[in-house]
Order: structure tokens, then C-alpha cells, then sequence
């Protein structure tokens, strides 16, 4: 297994860690398949308008300048600036493309329009508009459109939809983070997940190797049909879902998308009690007037008792009360008193 982009082997401990994680291994083959032609440029030459280079006593020819079309440098030291790639073995200063920035060390600038690629543990600043893959980093940033990789340990500062690193050490701002061991630093996003349990995450939902997930299937008086996920950590827990009739039965398809946030207590191994708050998106998807809006919010309150029937199967019941407002004006359109009760169907079998 290689780096495409200098012909690098890829450590076993490395390449095992890339394919237990699917989600990003996808996007990362992704990243690789643009790549890979452009790479071949660095064995068969470069294309350049404009290459001030000298020759250093160790025979390695050093680059100074390289900018034209494709780029391919032994060892940069200075701008390598090219239309379609720039690669080097060893980059130090600025590196930039239209398509992809790839070395094996850099220590700089990394920038291109869709992925930069580093095989070892850089330093500086990766910017791309795709993704950003490095095999380490020691201290820097990573800033992507799509994603960003730091496959052995991250000190620094990933930005990106989607973040992954092995260990990380600083900073992950997305809104999907991922790691695997966090020995410290900080996640940012909307879902943040990580390999342990000492991570510090700041998100809507927020998973560890301890979090229990269930699936949530209900009825009620808010939205009379509903389906929701729900995390349950140390004493938190978050719950994500959708439902539909919010105007009621009677009346045209409705349906709303929410958010909870919530503290529990065990009472027993199989009982449970908690108390939430949710925000509640909801789409009518009448004609916006004053008696029928096109969109309304709903705040809403519960107290939920949860008994576990067995391993994966659980009741629950709900009663709270919820204010319901337009958008625009913040209007009051309705509060009144909520009940709900369904079934949980416990996906992870992992219970404290």
C-alpha cells in the first residue's frame, strides 16, 4: 500500500487505522483518485514556465521557484505555484495548484482548489477546497470545504463539514469530529465523536465508547407520529428526530424536526427518570398567512419515565407543555400541555 502521491509505503498501524473507519476512508479514496494522475507528473517531470533551482552537496536538486503547469520538485525551498499540481519530496515555504498540493515533508503552506496531501507530519497550514490529508500533524492548521484527515496525532486546529484524527490534541471545529484517542483538546460541532471518554465536546450530540444509542418510536398530542435517536451518556443525553401531524389529524400533512436536551437519574438497573428541553421546527406547508403560517417554532418541555423491558426493548411516557410562535414576529400561536409514550429499541446492546 502506498501514498500515491510520492510513491511512499503506507505503515501497517496506519493503513489499519484508515480502514476501520469507513466514513472518512471513502472521502479519503475519493481525494486519491484526483490525485493519482496528477502525482504521476512528479516521476515523469514538470511542465514549468519558470524553475530557479541549484544542486546542494547531498545531489539533491532544490527548487527555489517552480511555476507553470505541473510542478515536480526533489526539495522545495521557496514558492511552487502550478495550474494544475505541485509536488515535492520535501516542501518548505509555499506550495500551491489548482488541483492538488502533494509532498512527502512540508513545513508552510499547503493550498489548492481541491485536496493536499502530506505523508508525514507537517507543519504549517493545509487550505483546500475538497480535503486536506496529512499523516500527522505536529503543529498546524487544516481547513477544508469537505474534510479534513490527520492520521497519527493532531496539534493544532482542523476546519472542515467533516474531521478526523487518530490522537487529537487540540482542536476539531465541523460538523461531524471524529477521533480516536483524545488525550486532550477540545471538539466543536454538531456531532462530535471519539474513540474514548475523557474527550471535551461541545455539540448537540455527543457519542463515546459509554454512550447507549436507542431508537425512539412514539405517539402523542405535539406531533402525533414520531421517530427519534437518542444518546444517552453519564448523566446527559441528546435526541434527534422528526414527526409529523403537528396541526393535527384532521387537518393537511404537517410535520416538524426537533432537538432535546436532557438530564437523567437511575432509579434502578431498569428505571429510569428525566426532564428535557426541545426546540421544534415545524412546516405546515399551507400558504403563509396570519391564521395559517407556512412556518412555526415550538418550545417544549418534559418529564419522561423509562422502564427497560429487556435487553434492546424499553417503554417510556412523557408528559410537559409546549409555546408555539411565528417566525416573524414571535407571536404567540398556541401553548398547551403535551403527553407522549412509545417503545425504545436499544441499538448498541451497551448498557452501565
Amino acid at each position: 500500500m502506498y501514498y500515491l502521491c510520492i510513491g511512499e509505503k503506507v505503515p501497517e498501524k496506519t493503513f489499519k487505522l484508515m480502514i476501520n473507519n469507513k466514513l472518512y476512508l471513502t472521502t479519503l479514496l475519493l481525494s486519491w483518485i484526483i490525485a493519482m494522475p496528477l502525482a504521476a507528473q512528479h516521476k515523469s517531470g514538470n511542465l514549468a514556465i519558470i524553475d530557479i533551482a541549484h544542486t546542494k552537496g547531498d545531489s539533491l536538486k532544490t527548487s527555489n521557484v517552480n511555476i507553470g503547469i505541473f510542478g515536480a520538485s526533489q526539495r522545495m525551498h521557496g514558492a511552487q505555484i502550478n495550474l494544475f499540481s505541485s509536488s515535492a519530496k520535501e516542501m518548505r515555504g509555499v506550495q500551491m495548484a489548482g488541483i492538488a498540493s502533494l509532498t512527502k515533508r512540508a513545513n508552510g503552506l499547503q493550498l489548492s482548489g481541491m485536496t493536499n496531501v502530506c505523508s508525514t507530519p507537517m507543519r504549517g497550514v493545509q487550505m483546500a477546497g475538497v480535503s486536506n490529508v496529512a499523516r500527522g500533524v505536529k503543529r498546524g492548521v487544516q481547513v477544508a470545504g469537505v474534510m479534513n484527515v490527520c492520521a497519527r496525532s493532531m496539534r493544532g486546529l482542523q476546519v472542515s463539514l467533516y474531521n478526523h484524527a487518530d490522537t487529537l490534541s487540540g482542536w476539531q471545529c465541523g460538523i461531524i469530529n471524529a477521533c480516536s484517542h483524545h488525550p486532550k483538546g477540545v471538539q466543536v460541532g454538531i456531532i462530535n465523536m471519539s474513540g474514548d471518554t475523557v474527550a471535551h465536546k461541545i455539540g448537540l450530540v455527543n457519542i463515546n465508547p459509554k454512550t447507549v444509542v436507542d431508537v425512539m418510536v412514539y405517539g402523542g398530542s405535539s406531533t402525533k407520529t414520531n421517530v427519534a435517536v437518542r444518546f444517552r451518556n453519564k448523566s446527559t443525553y441528546s435526541i434527534l428526530g422528526v414527526g409529523t401531524h403537528f396541526m393535527g389529524l384532521d387537518s393537511k400533512f404537517s410535520g416538524a424536526v426537533f432537538y432535546r436536551l436532557g438530564q437523567y437519574l437511575a432509579v434502578s438497573p431498569k428505571l429510569s427518570l428525566s426532564a428535557d428541553i426541545g426546540y421544534y421546527h415545524v412546516e405546515t406547508f399551507e400558504e403563509n398567512s396570519n391564521t395559517a403560517p407556512q412556518r412555526l417554532y415550538s418550545l417544549q418541555g418534559r418529564i419522561n419515565i423509562d422502564y427497560r423491558l429487556g435487553k434492546t426493548l424499553g417503554c417510556f411516557a412523557s408528559v410537559g407543555y409546549g409555546d408555539t410562535r411565528y417566525y416573524h414576529h414571535s407571536t404567540r400561536y398556541r401553548q398547551r400541555m403535551l403527553g407522549e409514550a412509545g417503545i425504545t429499541l436499544n441499538i448498541n446492546h451497551h448498557h452501565k
